[in-house]
């Protein structure tokens, strides 16, 4: 048997491991899933939406780049969107560098990660004064605890500068779809897991605070169709039963499979794939130059 083979069998091995955890977390087969299956259940309340027509703006970034010897080449967009595809306050960007201008030590991927999710919270600031509702795609809540670990002073001046307007803002909210948050339940998995399991009906868990970093934010679990996830969203301010009402209210009618449509007009919006990264690339006149991938002969 060669190296090859005997690595591509442990890794199938080790995989098969995990067919009796998954077995165990389907079934329900030990007495912490059933705990927090249960309490989850306690938690949950079943909610008929009233629809509601307002102004919902989403936001959503892309980036890419491309690999040369010596430097990397970049392209950035972040918008905010209605579900009519028209868009606000766009941000678009294509540039050089040749390291990471933080000091970090950060890979490509993370520079361009902290320089969107900035361009990100500048629009949602932006966006809230014109609208009922701004969405943004992810947690908030995770990218301050990111960026806070982080040692660079310039990064945080520029990630903050962008940031610190979205505090106390009660017309925006953070949502995710698979959430690792175990704040609610506390059990091994995160709580999303145990509330899928818990309820197929529509409805929502009473809106908690989490402190982080110096801010305040209300956090709560909601479904917008019936048989469909769950999804985590954080509000950067204190809110109540009210607005979690609201918010189902302005959501549930145009939701796809309990996402909201907003958001996936978004992401569509902000998406930078690689034929258009090309396409860039051969714009910036680097037809000739060698990419990594070329050297790798892949």
């Amino acid at each position: 048997m060669s190296e090859k083979q005997g690595l591509l069998e442990e890794l199938f091995d080790k995989a098969s491991l995990l067919r009796g955890k998954f077995r165990e977390y389907g079934e329900l087969a030990t007495t912490s899933i059933r705990e927090c299956v249960d309490k989850a259940a306690e938690l949950w309340i079943n909610y008929r939406p009233k629809p509601v027509d307002r102004k919902i703006l989403a936001i959503d970034s892309g980036w890419n780049y491309r690999l040369y010897t010596g430097f990397y080449v970049y392209a950035l967009k972040a918008a905010a969107v209605d579900r009519s595809m028209n868009i606000y306050h766009p941000n678009a960007e294509v540039g050089i560098l040749a390291n990471d201008p933080y000091g970090e030590g950060l890979i490509p991927d993370l520079v361009l990660k902290y320089t969107a999710e900035g361009y990100e919270h500048d629009i949602a600031s932006r966006a809230a004064d014109s609208c009922d509702l701004v969405l943004v795609d992810g947690s908030l809540i995770a990218r301050l605890e990111d960026v806070t670990r982080r040692d660079s002073p310039r990064l945080k001046r520029e990630y903050f500068a962008n940031t610190n307007p979205l505090r106390n803002a009660k017309n925006i909210a953070f949502v995710s779809k698979y959430s690792h948050d175990k704040s609610l339940l506390g059990g091994v998995l995160g709580d999303i897991f145990y509330i899928n399991m818990a309820s197929s009906e529509v409805g929502y868990t009473q809106p908690f605070t989490v402190s982080r970093s110096g801010w305040v934010f209300s956090v709560f679990y909601a479904k917008l169709s019936n048989h469909a996830n769950a999804i985590h969203v954080e509000v950067p301010a204190v809110v109540d039963e009210g607005f979690v009402h609201l918010f189902m209210d302005m959501l549930c009618g145009t939701a796809v499979q309990g996402y909201p449509y907003t958001l996936m007009v978004a992401h569509k919006v902000a998406s930078l794939p690689n034929t258009l990264m090309e396409m860039l690339c051969k714009a910036a006149g680097l037809t000739g130059f060698q990419t990594a991938r070329e050297v790798l002969g892949v």
